[in-house]
């Protein structure tokens, strides 16, 4: 699959969740079913977070460096992969990443179309090999190319999206 292709994919994914979460009552999504949980709103300011934290907070792209990729960070990205995919509950990598409930749906809708938008001017900046380039980072998984962090923010994205469908059939 082409970066442009998974960007595409990426996101439809990310505006079909945004456009599900407005149809929703607002109570809806602030509502915590379970103690110490999160809040559907919590959820997608976790994936907002995080998105922005992998992408190194969206500095100019000038200031981007390229990391070297050694065997371990091929393998850490290998396990995050699998973790996400398989659903298995793990802590937030990063304190950055943590929801703080505090921000609404329309703030967190204009913070990712902001982070889609770095992405696709950072990767106009990168060049014709953008998709190659290790300048991104994963608190875990470590230095990651951009056609790999938007791997794994669909991955990441998918994974929530079935936990916000676990928490709506709770709640309804």
């Amino acid at each position: 699959m082409t970066l442009e292709n998974r960007l595409q994919a990426f996101d439809e994914t990310r505006r079909s969740l945004l456009d599900e979460m407005k149809a929703l009552d607002p109570a809806l999504l602030v509502a915590k079913p379970i103690a110490g949980k999160w809040s559907i709103i919590e959820i997608v300011e976790h994936l907002v977070l995080a998105e922005r934290a992998v992408l190194k907070g969206l500095p100019d792209p000038s200031r981007l460096v390229e990391q070297n990729r050694d065997f371990g960070s091929r393998v850490r990205y290998a396990l995050v992969l699998f973790i996400l995919t398989s659903g298995i509950p793990v802590r937030t990598p990063s304190p950055a990443m943590v929801p703080q409930g505090d921000r609404g749906l329309a703030e967190l809708h204009r913070l990712w179309d902001e982070s889609q938008r770095w992405l696709r001017s950072c990767i106009a900046c990168l060049g014709p090999e953008a998709g190659r380039k290790a300048v991104f980072e994963h608190p875990i998984a470590g230095p990651l190319t951009v056609s790999q962090a938007v791997r794994m923010g669909q991955v990441h994205v998918d994974g929530h999206v079935r936990q916000i469908r676990r928490l709506r059939r709770l709640l309804a």
